[in-house]
């Protein structure tokens, strides 16, 4: 992960050698097999996610719930190689796996935002006329919608609440997915 290991830590008996800044990330590994610990320095050191591609994924599809095909597209590989990377059955490649460690953090703000619908936010135009697929397919900064998105997406659950709408025994519409700032979206047939 490193590009430029500037200092390390050599920990006999470990085999490896661990950068001292990531402290955070490998320190929890290490705490009950060596009897050296650094000094623990919490505010300067960034959380790290050492969660699997397995992992993103799950995350993706239980807060984002995507269909196969569009993570297939998004990644660029097969429906199949999806599957096979879910069954284990093969790992994706390193620049597929940067692309699911991106969506996974998205899932993750959608989350801790408590963005109910946040799957349904994903292929919105509402970024010059590109999506948030889309940004991500391309490379392009994606941080600032996302973070469009989850406001938007918390004002109008904010009113559907205030609206009793949530509390109907109605069957769910679509409706919610349009407002002032984020053109309606609709929903292509796949």
């Amino acid at each position: 992960m490193l590009n430029t290991l500037s200092a390390g830590l050599i920990l006999t008996g470990t085999g490896s050698i661990y950068a001292q800044e990531e402290a955070k990330k490998w320190q929890h590994y290490l705490e009950p097999r060596v009897q050296f610990i650094p000094e623990k320095d919490e505010k300067n050191l960034p959380d790290v996610d050492v969660r699997t591609p397995i992992e993103h994924l799950d995350n993706i599809r239980a807060v984002l719930n995507p269909p196969i095909s569009e993570l297939a597209i998004l990644f660029e590989v097969s429906r199949q190689a999806i599957y096979k990377w879910l069954a284990q059955e093969s790992v994706p490649e390193h620049d597929r796996v940067i692309r699911i460690t991106m969506l996974s953090k998205i899932a993750d703000a959608f989350k801790e935002a408590g963005i109910q619908r946040a799957g349904a936010l994903l292929n919105m135009k509402a970024f010059e006329g590109q999506s948030l697929f889309d940004l991500l397919k391309s490379g392009k900064p994606y941080e600032k919608a996302v973070q469009a998105l989850i406001s938007e997406a918390k004002i109008v659950e904010a009113s559907y609440v205030r609206s009793g709408l949530s509390q109907s025994n109605a069957e769910s519409t679509n409706d919610w997915k349009a407002s002032i700032s984020i053109p309606a979206y609709q929903e292509e047939n796949s």
